[in-house]
């Protein structure tokens, strides 16, 4: 499987590099992320939750990524 990598940013958002997600995540570097918030009708927020075998915060109930 390739490996899934980052870009990380400065301060400004500005992109100064690429770093393996898992190494970006251990060193706590900045970089860029996107998270997807949907409401139905009732503004009922949509949750997942996440896989058990995930590295980070397995089984936690969270927004869509």
């Amino acid at each position: 499987m390739k490996e899934e990598k980052v870009i990380l940013v400065d301060e400004n958002d500005n992109p100064i590099g690429l770093m393996p997600k898992l190494e970006a995540h251990e060193k706590a570097v900045l970089h860029r992320a996107f998270s997807v918030f949907i409401f139905n009708a009732n503004n009922e927020l949509m949750l997942q939750q996440r896989a058990l075998h995930k590295y980070h915060s397995p089984g936690l109930w969270t927004n869509t990524c």
